[in-house]
């Protein structure tokens, strides 16, 4: 056969592509399950630590667990999408938290935000996915800077803009502020904006009754 040939060069494109397309779906088929179950052991670690949850060790199994005993959760519609809302069922640490998510300078960052049961102060916040600038605005995920709206009062007398505020305020620093991130201000910025939208949505839903009254 004439290797120079247009039958044999596309035939042999054509046997060259089922081969490595055939290796790639098998590689993807055969990793799923791994994918999935690393995935789900993420997302159970983000909700352990939004809740400060007693984890007894720190293998998927452990956070499943602890969330199974100290957790239930709900799925409710808001406004055509699904959002997963979060009660903390130990009676001397009553909190709930929601699924945010919202365009960051980048890509899309997803988190949750845990708040007291009359939605007054933030407990604590975590985010499970973001593609932010590494070194710069990847660091919301950072500990020093969710440490910081631990115990945050949300200022709902306030614009909606400002209930949360990230970055600087004029005049003295009122306590319903956190510091941004340092050469970040583009992802600073819109973590506010979206997250004081989200909370504004959050205040308007009605989940009277969903886990059991």
């Amino acid at each position: 056969m004439n290797k120079k040939s247009a039958a044999y060069i596309i035939g042999f494109m054509i046997v060259i592509c089922v081969v490595f397309g055939t290796g790639v779906s098998v590689v993807h088929n055969a990793t799923q399950d791994m994918l999935e179950k690393n995935k789900r052991f993420h997302r159970n670690r983000i909700i352990c630590w939004a809740f400060l949850l007693p984890v007894s060790g720190d293998t998927a199994k452990d956070y499943a667990e602890a969330i199974s005993r100290h957790i239930r959760i709900k799925s409710i519609t808001d406004d055509n999408r699904i959002r997963n809302v979060y009660w903390r069922i130990d009676p001397e640490n009553p909190a709930i938290g929601y699924d945010f998510s919202g365009m960051g300078f980048w890509d899309r960052i997803d988190g949750i935000i845990v708040l007291t049961q009359d939605l007054e102060k933030i407990i604590n916040i975590q985010f499970f996915d973001q593609k932010e600038t590494p070194g710069l605005g990847a660091r919301i995920e950072e500990k020093w800077f969710t440490d910081q709206f631990k115990g945050v009062p949300i200022a709902w007398e306030k614009d909606v803009s400002d209930r949360v505020i990230i970055g600087r305020a004029t005049g003295a620093k009122p306590k319903n502020q956190v510091d941004a991130i340092t050469g970040a201000t583009q992802t600073s910025m819109a973590l506010k904006r979206f997250l004081n939208a989200e909370l504004e949505r959050i205040r308007a839903l009605n989940i009277d009754g969903v886990f059991g009254g």
